[in-house]
C-alpha cells in the first residue's frame, strides 16, 4: 500500500464520522508536532468537524491520561508510535500520523500511518507535518496551502526536502503558495551582533565580537548587507576559518530559504514554533499557525527569549569538559527544554566535544529527562540512538525512542548508574 491510499482509509474514516463528532488531536511538543497538529485542526475546521487539540510530551501516562476522555476518534500527530499497544485500552478509533521509528503491535482500533511503512527515511525524507500533509490533500486537494506549515515542520526537524517531503514544496511552489530565495545565512541588526547572537553557526568566545571585527578592517556596527564583496570575502573567510579551529567542518554561508504566501520567512516559522514548543507556549504556537496576527508578535518575543537562554547555556558549557563513557559522551543541563537543541549545538560547534561519539544532555525533572545526537558519519557508521535509548530506558522502566541521529527519552533518577550503563552496551552494538 502507498502513503496516498493509506491517508485516504484514514480520510474515510473520519468523514463517516458525523460532523458533531468529538475529534481529538494530540501533537508532540516540537516544531514539527505543533505545526503537523495545526495542519491536521485546519484540515478538520474545513471539513466541518470540532476538535479538542493539545501537545504533549513524551510521557508514561499519556494514554491513560485519555482513556478518561470521552471521544468518537483520536488523531495523533508526529507522537504515539511508542504508545501503540497501549491505545487498545482507548474507546474510540485512533489514528497515528507518524515517522519515528516504532516495533509495536498495531491493534485493531489504531490505523497506524507512519512514514517508515511506505518506503520512506522517517529521518530525512517524511516529518510528522509532511504525513499531516499528506492526510490533509487526502481529505481535500484545496488544502495545498497547508504545504507551508509542512515546510515549517521539515525545517524543524532538520530534514531534507527529498522524498516526500520534496513532493510538499513542489505542490507549494507549482500551487503559488511557497517561493524560494537564496539568500545569506548570517542575520543581525549589526555585524556585532549578527555574530554575538549567532546559533548556526556558533562562534566560541564571541561575548565581544568587535575586537575580531576590528582585526579584519571592519567596523563592528555596520551591516552585512552593507559590505562591499571584498570585505563580504575577507569576513567570510575568517569565519570559516574560525570554525575549522572549533573542529567544525567548511559551511555554506548562502542556502536556499522558503517563504510562504501567509507566513513569511518559514525558516523564522519554524524557529518560533520551536521556541513555543520548549517554553510551554505551545498554545501560542497553534496560534500562529492558525493565523492568529497578535501571535506573530507575541511569538516573536518568545523567540528571542529562548535564543537567549540557549545562548548563555552555550557560553557555560563552553567553559566545561563532558563526561565520558565508552561509546558516548554526556553532560547535565538545569533546563530540560534545551537539552536536546544543548546536545546538537555541542556536538556541532565545541571543540571538546568532538570526539567521534554521539552527545548525551541529561536534566532532572520528575524523572531524568534525555535527549542525544548524533553525527550523520555515526549514523552510517551504525549509530541508531533512537533504538539504543528505547532499549536502555525500557530497561530500568523509563521509555525512549526516536531517530538513529535524534532521540530521547525519561527514566527514574535512582536508576541514572544503571541506564548509563546499559546505554553504552546498546551502542556498542
Amino acid at each position: 500500500m502507498k502513503l496516498e491510499e493509506a491517508v485516504k482509509y484514514a480520510s474515510d474514516l473520519l468523514l463517516s464520522l458525523p460532523k458533531k463528532s468529538k475529534v481529538r488531536i494530540i501533537g508532540h511538543v516540537d516544531a514539527d508536532g505543533i505545526a503537523a497538529a495545526s495542519i491536521v485542526a485546519m484540515a478538520l475546521a474545513r471539513a466541518g468537524y470540532r476538535f479538542h487539540i493539545s501537545i504533549e510530551r513524551t510521557k508514561p501516562d499519556l494514554i491513560k491520561e485519555l482513556e478518561k476522555e470521552e471521544n468518537e476518534l483520536i488523531i495523533f500527530t508526529d507522537i504515539g508510535s511508542s504508545y501503540l499497544k497501549e491505545m487498545e485500552k482507548l474507546k474510540c478509533n485512533v489514528i497515528v500520523l507518524e515517522h519515528h521509528i516504532n516495533g509495536n503491535e498495531v491493534p485493531s482500533n489504531v490505523m497506524h500511518i507512519n512514514a517508515r511503512l511506505y518506503g520512506l527515511d522517517g529521518s530525512r525524507e517524511a516529518c510528522g507535518a509532511s504525513i499531516a500533509y499528506a492526510f490533509a490533500m487526502a481529505l481535500d486537494e484545496e488544502n495545498v496551502d497547508l504545504s507551508q506549515l509542512a515546510v515549517a515542520g521539515i525545517i524543524g526537524d532538520k530534514q531534507s526536502f527529498s522524498g516526500y517531503n520534496k513532493k510538499i514544496v513542489e505542490d507549494g511552489i507549482g500551487k503559488g503558495f511557497i517561493e524560494e530565495r537564496e539568500d545569506y545565512i548570517l542575520i543581525g541588526r549589526s555585524l556585532k551582533e549578527m555574530l554575538e547572537n549567532s546559533l548556526e553557526p556558533y562562534f566560541t568566545n564571541f561575548y565581544n565580537a568587535a575586537p575580531f571585527l576590528e582585526g579584519l578592517g571592519i567596523e563592528a556596527h555596520s551591516k552585512f548587507e552593507e559590505l562591499g564583496d571584498e570585505k563580504r570575502k575577507k569576513l567570510l573567510s575568517a569565519l570559516t576559518l574560525k570554525l575549522i579551529e572549533q573542529g567544525c567542518d567548511e559551511i555554506e554561508w548562502k542556502k536556499t530559504f522558503y517563504y510562504g504566501k501567509n507566513y513569511g520567512n518559514l525558516h523564522d516559522v519554524s524557529s518560533k514554533l520551536n521556541a513555543c514548543a520548549r517554553l510551554n507556549e505551545a498554545s501560542l504556537g497553534i496560534s500562529l499557525c492558525l493565523m492568529d496576527i497578535k501571535a506573530m508578535d507575541k511569538a516573536e518575543l518568545v523567540q528571542e527569549k529562548y535564543r537567549d537562554e540557549i545562548r548563555k547555556e552555550m557560553r557555560q558549557l563552553e567553559k566545561k569538559e563532558p563526561y565520558e563513557m565508552k561509546n558516548f559522551i554526556y553532560f547535565y543541563v538545569d533546563k530540560p527544554p534545551l537539552a536536546g537543541v544543548l546536545a546538537g549545538l555541542a556536538l556541532k560547534y565545541l571543540p571538546q566535544f568532538k570526539k567521534q561519539k554521539p552527545v548525551f544532555a541529561l536534566a532532572y525533572n520528575e524523572l531524568i529527562d534525555i535527549s542525544a545526537r548524533a553525527e550523520e558519519k555515526m549514523v552510517e557508521d551504525g549509530v541508531n540512538l533512537g533504538k539504543a535509548i528505547k532499549r536502555a530506558a525500557e530497561s530500568v522502566g523509563g521509555i525512549g525512542g526516536g531517530h538513529p541521529i535524534a532521540a530521547g527519552g525519561k527514566v527514574p533518577k535512582e536508576k541514572e548508574e544503571e541506564f548509563l550503563d546499559a546505554l553504552d552496551k546498546e551502542l556498542e552494538k
